[in-house]
């Protein structure tokens, strides 16, 4: 059941991602990153295909998550200030939520564009340019 449940997340997320391509306003890289993510706990199959894609696999490089960060961050920016200026009038509120904004835009910064071992980065854009990287046996 929960297998289901998962295989079923993981491909509307897909389709999303899918989607995100042709429509600039939804992200891409993450709704592919959460597909995955789904199929490596349902379907290692499924995930297999996700990785290996001609199109996903474009999604799971280093630069694309770089990209997401920047969405990420947009993102949360453009709610935090949507509630700043039109719902809250409170000013301790205003201060949190700034302060809110603030500390996830340092982890956002942290996490996506943070000093890495660039010699690693280009070990894994050079395994996914050879092609498949997961090789799972056959289904019985």
């Amino acid at each position: 059941m929960i297998r289901h449940l998962l295989i079923s997340a993981g491909t509307v997320s897909l389709a999303l991602g899918i989607i995100g391509i042709f429509i600039p306003v939804l992200p891409t890289t993450p709704f592919v990153l959460l597909s995955a993510g789904l199929y490596v706990k349902s379907s290692p199959e499924l995930y297999s295909r996700v990785v290996n894609g001609r199109i996903t696999s474009v999604y799971l490089i280093p630069r694309a998550q770089k990209k997401a960060g920047i969405w990420a961050m947009a993102i949360m920016w453009t709610m935090i200030l949507l509630t700043f200026f039109l719902w809250v009038s409170n000013i301790w509120l205003k201060t949190a939520l700034i302060t809110v904004g603030i500390t996830g835009t340092i982890f956002k910064i942290k996490y996506f564009f943070g000093k890495r071992n660039k010699k690693t980065d280009r070990e894994l854009a050079q395994l996914a340019a050879k092609g498949p990287v997961i090789k799972f046996p056959p289904a019985k």
